[in-house]
């Protein structure tokens, strides 16, 4: 059974998490890391399980990729159907 985002029914971490909306939003560890102001080497760590991170700087990260799905969902909706 899959939950949100196609994740399994397991406990995800705030990396993998972080990680999966990363992928949905089609950005890099580069862009995710320059848009939330930290280092793309701390983002893939976090990411991996290997750093634990504040809930500020998973909430920066978040809202960085946030940015990026809500500019797609908008490109979305201001096409017009054929």
């Amino acid at each position: 059974m899959t939950t949100l985002l196609g994740m399994d029914t397991y406990s995800p971490t705030p990396g993998t998490a972080l990680r999966a909306l990363r992928n949905e939003a089609g950005m890099t560890l580069e862009e995710v890391a320059r848009e939330a102001g930290v280092s793309a080497t701390h983002l893939s760590r976090v990411e991996t399980g290997a750093k634990q991170a504040t809930p500020q700087w998973i909430g920066a990260v978040a809202e960085a990729i946030a940015k990026r799905l809500q500019g797609i969902r908008d490109l979305q909706s201001e096409k017009v159907p054929a």
